[in-house]
């Protein structure tokens, strides 16, 4: 496993993080017992992640408790994340209600402090929702000065928003999810240049673009969803058909191969995939004009 620094935290980061979304079972399988998940996260402390990501949407608190029993006495040195917005109801971003959504990820996670807690999904706040008086930065505010976290991060989908955000310096990380990938580079025209600019870790979440390259290429094609990258898809599969190395780890090496990405996080269902995730983290860079050609295709 190889490191980077967490923008102006100065924490060495695993370049491959763990993220909480699906490792207690995908919705088509039903939940999967604690075990299962408590294993997942043990595998990748053996295999030197340290950075975990996690949040109340997950399961509905489900991932949060299971990391918490996971993470639980360990003493090998480690970085967890958690978000607010979510709980107690869906998307609420006042200053209370991040409050009692945040002391009951605490207690889910069995710990009385996290390191970094982040704005999930900010579009469904807006700039009003999140810097507005009485909002979700002031609990956040609070929250760090009180000593509960060490960092406040920000997460979500609306790339302007987000870039305005980060430029305020008030944000030590930032979340893009399904906008950087073998698929689709929207995230690098202005969001991950302004982090760059301001020390701001990047995050990226979803590296196969919610399985579409990787184990779920064919249910998603099957159903129809993300219709407008299906022929992308099968013009990058063509491309790098020849290529040693199947499609999933192409992908994360494609990211890992920008130095501008702070993580990757994997979010595995099982020990196998974590295992696929981590052994992308060798070292070996893609070239800028591989890089280019799979832009362009």
């Amino acid at each position: 496993m190889r490191y980077r620094t967490f923008g102006k935290t100065g924490w060495q980061v695993s370049e491959i993080g763990l993220g909480g979304s699906w490792f207690y079972g995908r919705p088509e399988e039903g939940v999967l017992p604690p075990e299962h998940g408590i294993a997942v996260v043990r595998r990748a402390l053996e295999l030197g992640i340290n950075y975990f990501d996690t949040a109340p949407l997950y399961g509905k608190g489900r991932s949060e408790e299971v990391m918490g029993m996971a993470l639980e006495g360990v003493t090998q040195p480690h970085f967890l994340a958690t978000k607010v917005g979510y709980y107690p109801e869906p998307f609420d971003y006042t200053r209370d209600a991040v409050w009692r959504g945040f002391e009951a990820s605490l207690k889910r996670l069995r710990r009385d402090r996290v390191d970094l807690i982040q704005i999930h999904e900010s579009e469904q706040a807006g700039r009003d929702g999140i810097f507005g008086p009485g909002r979700t930065m002031e609990a956040l505010r609070e929250i760090r000065d009180q000593g509960l976290a060490a960092h406040i991060g920000i997460t979500g989908a609306d790339l302007d928003l987000m870039s305005d955000a980060v430029a305020t310096d008030e944000f030590a990380s930032v979340i893009t999810y399904l906008r950087y990938d073998l698929l689709v580079q929207d995230a690098t025209q202005r969001l991950i240049p302004t982090a760059a600019e301001h020390q701001t870790a990047v995050i990226l979440a979803s590296p196969l673009h919610a399985g579409l390259l990787g184990s779920k290429r064919d249910d998603w094609i099957r159903v129809g969803r993300f219709p407008e990258l299906h022929d992308k898809l099968r013009r990058v599969e063509t491309l790098l058909a020849g290529e040693e190395e199947d499609l999933p780890r192409l992908g994360l090496r494609y990211l890992l191969s920008d130095p501008r990405t702070t993580v990757v996080l994997s979010g595995v269902r099982d020990i196998e995939e974590l295992e696929t995730s981590v052994a992308a983290s060798d070292g070996r860079v893609l070239p800028p004009e591989w890089r280019a050609r799979v832009e362009v295709v």
